[in-house]
């Protein structure tokens, strides 16, 4: 047999294998390109809803509570021209009587609720009827440095949380200028009147919660409608200080903006924390 005819046989075989290997397709890795998830829009809340935060922190002193259920627990009973103030039903009612302009706000205080310069409060408000541009809400009021008025003698600024359950709305304000606030700009405004589906509407329950100095927050119903900062309190902050005033009167407030209207709120429960 020819043996080199068999050997270049072989290679030649050999060599067609080789090739046929090297130009084999090769299962190579080939990146994947992953899988994307489909995108889904995020429910987003009402426009006029802010994220609801945490709750005004409770644990700490508390300075006054109560639970309205005994009727001699000092709140501000009368009965007048513009309205009234009762314990009824195991709860306090206020009743504003907007007879004419401007007699359309009323209030009711607690003796034991001494003047407040820091605190943080827990209110819950049922409005029974009224209407639209009917509010109830907190009035912090300061007391009077100037009473004849001299001009340049600066005042410390009362302040009010209102809500209006029947159209929904909230506002916040102070008699001065609000001054270094970031949320509204316009002059005395923390909150100019807006409405907000966390406001519940009439004969539901309205839980409002206030912390006061150094920061100011309003929440309502645990949704937060604004945290700021009042440079005015710096200036109240001096004249508690040097003595000059002991702090302010928290009252419960109601009025009426429509002429001939008297709506009618229930207070269900009310508690003030030491905010230090």
């Amino acid at each position: 047999m020819n043996y080199r005819y068999i050997i270049a046989v072989t290679c030649c075989v050999l060599l067609i294998v080789i090739c046929l290997v090297a130009c084999a397709p090769t299962q190579s890795a080939v990146p994947q390109t992953p899988s994307v998830p489909a995108v889904t829009t995020p429910q987003t809340p009402a426009a006029q809803d802010l994220p609801k935060p945490a709750a005004v922190q409770q644990n700490r002193k508390i300075l006054f509570q109560d639970d309205f259920k005994d009727p001699k627990s000092g709140w501000r009973v009368f009965a007048n021209d513009f309205g009234e103030g009762k314990y009824e039903n195991g709860s306090y009612t206020l009743k504003c009587i907007r007879v004419s302009y401007p007699k359309f706000e009323v209030y009711t205080s607690n003796p034991g609720l001494m003047p407040l310069t820091s605190f943080a409060l827990d209110m819950d408000v049922t409005m029974l009827n009224g209407d639209r541009d009917d509010q109830i809400g907190i009035l912090l009021k300061w007391p009077d440095i100037n009473p004849n008025g001299i001009e340049g003698y600066e005042q410390p600024s009362d302040y009010y949380f209102l809500i209006g359950p029947a159209d929904m709305s909230a506002l916040a304000y102070s008699k001065q200028e609000v001054k270094g606030s970031s949320v509204d700009k316009t002059p005395g405004y923390f909150l100019e009147r807006k409405q907000y589906t966390c406001v519940k509407g009439v004969n539901s329950v309205n839980n409002i919660k206030i912390s006061f100095n150094p920061e100011i927050r309003f929440l309502v119903n645990d949704y937060e409608l604004f945290k700021t900062m009042d440079e005015n309190l710096d200036y109240v902050n001096r004249l508690i200080k040097d003595n000059t005033i002991a702090g302010a009167t928290l009252q419960v407030i109601a009025n009426s903006g429509k002429a001939f209207a008297s709506p009618v709120f229930q207070l269900n429960k009310i508690a003030v924390y030491a905010n230090n």
